[in-house]
């Protein structure tokens, strides 16, 4: 039999997931008003209702914090669990026409670009002048290209990719239209409802990617 787990234990995890929760959705507000160098520990901290060092304890520096929001967000917190878990994927894979594949892509994973998108921007910007913090933003560039990637292949099984491009065009283009900062700038430039983006990318991207996009 199994050796339970100390209910003072369980209380101490429980606090603590708690307290993490508190601080990144206090960061995720901090940093889409103020920007990352804008944003301070304290700040953060103020937002959370915990101490300054609380926050340098459970994250240490502002690149492993904004990290966190990302992967939160990118997660969410009714269902966290990674998009290829969730059942939007499994009919994805499951549909054998690649253009109607694609746009279940894009219509699931349209919450995360709903969540994420705006704090992805603020870490793209901050990027470009702080060498630590591009080293995060690549980290989720990279998993981001991987993850595309893996859709790209999955088409290319069910259809015919477009000609003309390589695969590593071909993603190229996949994320940069169906990217935080396109979505981002018609969401809170533009005023583009999230519905509207949606229509929008289901509309476009198949004739980008497919060979077939019909």
């Amino acid at each position: 039999m199994a050796p339970q787990t100390p209910p003072v234990n369980n209380v101490r995890r429980q606090k603590a997931d708690a307290t993490r929760r508190r601080i990144v959705q206090a960061a995720h507000q901090e940093f889409i008003e103020r920007g990352f160098h804008g944003a301070t520990m304290a700040g953060i901290a103020s937002h959370a209702k915990v101490a300054s060092q609380t926050v340098y304890f459970v994250f240490h520096t502002k690149p492993e914090l904004i990290s966190a929001v990302i992967d939160a967000a990118v997660l969410g917190d009714e269902d966290p669990r990674p998009p290829q878990a969730r059942e939007w994927w499994a009919e994805m894979v499951a549909e054998p026409n690649a253009a109607e594949a694609l746009r279940i892509f894009i219509r699931g994973a349209g919450d995360v670009f709903a969540r994420a998108a705006a704090v992805s921007e603020v870490l793209r910007a901050a990027a470009l002048t702080d060498s630590e913090v591009r080293r995060t933003y690549e980290y989720h560039e990279n998993l981001r290209r991987a993850g595309f990637g893996e859709v790209l292949h999955m088409l290319a099984d069910k259809g015919t990719l477009r000609a003309g491009q390589s695969l590593d065009e071909l993603t190229d283009v996949f994320l940069t239209v169906y990217g935080d900062g396109t979505y981002h700038k018609l969401s809170a430039e533009h005023g583009w409802s999230h519905e509207q983006i949606m229509a929008w990318l289901e509309n476009v991207l198949p004739g980008m990617l497919l060979a077939h996009p019909a």
